[in-house]
């Protein structure tokens, strides 16, 4: 059982970091056959390992048809930029009252920590801080529900980040720091209690958010080259 286990967790996460890093195109079909081949596995731990990538929201699975690397649409993912926009904003509005100094100097640590991962170009990890800053004021709300719904944004927003975000790319460092600047901005209008600039200013996050986006400029190699790896 364990042998199994040990085979499935290795073709989850040959296939989770070549999605992950960009070497597998979204909407790109991941054949069973080519998988087996490259990684010297069964079928058997392959479809293991799809069903975890689904549920991590990095593949689609389609009956009859077979896996296919996650492919939003532009307008999905404008929707989705919506949605966090009016999430992002309630939880301003519940929490900016209730934000204490110490609340503020834990949101300073996160955006230092932001710097740190960016820079290092450590996207696992950037990840993970990027969402505890925005989570932030959620779970400062004490709202279950609002903390539920951010909670599911950011993680299906997150897996558009890696796909399509300009992370890895080399002129990406003024996107990045305007990323900071605009955190260190919203801990400000916290600390002043200005709702009305908060609320500006994660709107304007939002927007540049989106358009930060490279939704038709990353290159790709084919599957059989990135398991080769």
């Amino acid at each position: 059982m364990s042998e199994k286990k040990s085979m499935i967790d290795r073709v989850h996460q040959s296939l989770k970091e070549a999605i992950l890093y960009r070497k597998i195109a979204p909407g790109t079909q991941l054949v069973e056959k080519t998988i087996a081949e490259q990684l010297s596995v069964s079928r058997t731990p392959i479809r293991h390992a799809m069903i975890r990538l689904e549920q991590e929201g990095l593949v689609t699975i389609v009956p009859n048809r077979g896996a296919f690397v996650v492919q939003p649409t532009v307008e999905e993912i404008r929707q989705a930029f919506v949605m966090r926009k009016e999430l992002e904003s309630t939880a301003a509005r519940l929490a900016i009252n209730e934000v204490t100094d110490e609340d503020l100097e834990v949101m300073k640590e996160l955006v230092s920590r932001e710097k740190e991962t960016y820079e290092s170009v450590d996207i696992l990890r950037y990840i993970h801080v990027n969402k505890s800053f925005h989570m932030y004021l959620a779970q400062k709300t004490g709202n279950t529900f609002l903390q539920d719904y951010m909670e599911r944004i950011l993680d299906q927003m997150n897996v558009y980040l890696v796909l399509y975000d300009v992370f890895y790319d080399a002129d990406s460092s003024m996107e990045g720091s305007t990323r900071f600047v605009e955190h260190e901005h919203i801990i400000e209008a916290l600390s002043n209690r200005d709702l009305d600039y908060l609320l500006h200013l994660i709107e304007r996050h939002m927007q540049f958010s989106l358009e930060s986006m490279n939704l038709d400029k990353t290159t790709y190699r084919s599957l059989e080259n990135v398991l080769k790896d």
